[in-house]
């Protein structure tokens, strides 16, 4: 079960999504605020938000977010401004680099991690 805090200001940051058992997507996902996933999600994710990846979740795509918290399947490269955290059932293949790392006891880790002390500054593309 996910907790979270929900701040009542109505901004878009404070949004919560939700991609559920059964759903499976392809390509490029951006989002604001909170995305939880349970489905399946292949491609690129790029986000100034959290991603939750549930139990059930799987996702096989490079990523960069503020906050990755995750307890399902992820293969790809994990890009983290802020922090990620494994929790016991996570099962990670690939790189990661993230300023803040907390594993629960039971995570699966395959790959390298890469922490920098001042956080991850990502080149934003100019519209």
């Amino acid at each position: 079960m996910w907790r979270w805090r929900k701040n009542h200001s109505g901004s878009e940051q404070d949004s919560t999504s939700i991609v559920d058992q059964g759903c499976a997507l392809e390509g490029r996902l951006t989002f604001v605020g909170t995305l939880v996933l349970n489905g399946k999600f292949q491609g690129e994710i790029h986000s100034t938000g959290t991603l939750l990846i549930g139990e059930t979740g799987e996702v096989q795509a490079d990523m960069e977010v503020d906050v990755l918290i995750a307890s399902g399947l992820v293969t790809g490269k994990i890009t983290a401004r802020e922090r990620v955290q494994l929790r016991s059932k996570a099962r990670i293949y690939g790189d990661m680099t993230t300023p803040v790392l907390v594993l629960e006891e039971g995570v699966v880790f395959d790959g390298h991690c890469k922490m920098m002390r001042e956080g991850i500054r990502v080149a934003q593309k100019s519209s």
